[in-house]
């Protein structure tokens, strides 16, 4: 098949630190290309997955200008116009409005983040337009679209380095802004005596509520902050981690992050809401909580778990093929 896939312009991919949505991206092409599919990458003009790429932005660029996404949709509509592919797929939810306005072909859209009332909505506005829910979570605030499906997230498990035995000290790993808990990480890791290693970027918007929140507890010694992971540092972090820890403010439509740590055999401790419940296994790669003190038990009780039983659930239930398998399935029923 001919396929057009549509990145997101703000990051490469793949990406070089922060992600999630352009990890994805680029395992899904590079899986289908292996299997004989042609493809072509809109994306970030500084993206480096060996396939045909191309995009309005030479370079990548946080936070998102207003317009952007469109502007880089329209790109994407104009040169598909002249060399219609035989199906799209699209990483951007406003690319259902496009697809209505200029029906090129089959549409697939992937939700990679959380519904609002209106981006639903707007999606239900849009029946002609095939939507993946990433979850069974998500699947359900989308009830009553006709054409949806349930595709969750894989990863290469063979890319991230097993370890059984740990280091002390628990991760956070990922975007420094409110939504992702950093916060009550610290202060449950300072309240336990845990060492907590922290890596991800703070981007300009955040930077208020680091400076605030963040830096003043800063000590480099049991509250470590690291800086930006790119994929060798994050992986070194994770295998080496007792537990990835995750108090999100926000319910996740998925969590690509927890399957990394556990490929890695790491645990992870997060809250118990969106989407973490399909992901983890309460008791054997994990522990869900409902409030901090729910997390400080898990923590206590991270001896009992088995690193190996960690990388087997995320062989066995989020491999990239299983993901890439399940995508070609759907294209094929939509030709």
């Amino acid at each position: 098949m001919k396929l057009a896939q549509i990145a997101p312009p703000w990051i490469p991919v793949p990406p070089l630190t922060y992600g999630g949505t352009e990890l994805m991206v680029g395992l899904l092409v590079r899986g289908l290309a292996s299997r004989g599919h042609e493809v072509l990458l809109f994306c970030a003009g500084d993206s480096t997955l060996p396939v045909e790429r191309c995009g309005p932005y030479a370079a990548s660029f946080w936070p998102p200008e207003k317009f952007s996404e469109n502007r880089h949709l329209a790109y994407a509509w104009e040169r598909l116009r002249r060399r219609p592919p035989d199906l799209i797929h699209s990483h951007l939810e406003n690319a259902a409005g496009f697809a209505a306005a200029a029906p090129l072909a089959p549409l697939v859209i992937t939700l990679h983040t959380p519904l609002t009332e209106i981006k639903r909505d707007y999606l239900l506005s849009f029946p002609q337009a095939a939507v993946v829910a990433v979850s069974d979570f998500q699947y359900r605030q989308l009830t009553g679209h006709p054409r949806l499906s349930r595709i969750p997230h894989g990863i290469e498990v063979g890319d991230y380095p097993f370890r059984a035995a740990k280091e002390d000290f628990v991760l956070f790993l990922g975007r420094i802004y409110p939504d992702k808990g950093l916060h009550t990480a610290m202060a449950l890791a300072r309240e336990a005596g845990a060492r907590l290693v922290i890596a991800g970027p703070v981007f300009e918007p955040d930077r208020d509520y680091f400076e605030d929140r963040i830096r003043p507890h800063l000590d480099q010694d049991r509250l470590i902050y690291l800086g930006p992971a790119d994929f060798a540092t994050k992986t070194d972090l994770l295998s080496r981690a007792r537990a990835l820890l995750l108090p999100l403010e926000v319910d996740e439509a998925f969590g690509l992050v927890m399957l990394e740590a556990m490929a890695c055999g790491t645990p992870v401790l997060a809250y118990d809401r969106g989407a973490a419940g399909e992901v983890v296994v309460p008791g054997e790669t994990g522990f869900l909580a409902r409030d901090p003190e729910g997390l400080r038990r898990g923590l206590e009780r991270l001896s009992q778990l088995q690193p190996g039983r960690c990388r087997e659930h995320v062989a066995a239930n989020f491999s990239r093929d299983r993901m890439v398998d399940a995508y070609v399935d759907l294209y094929r029923r939509l030709r």
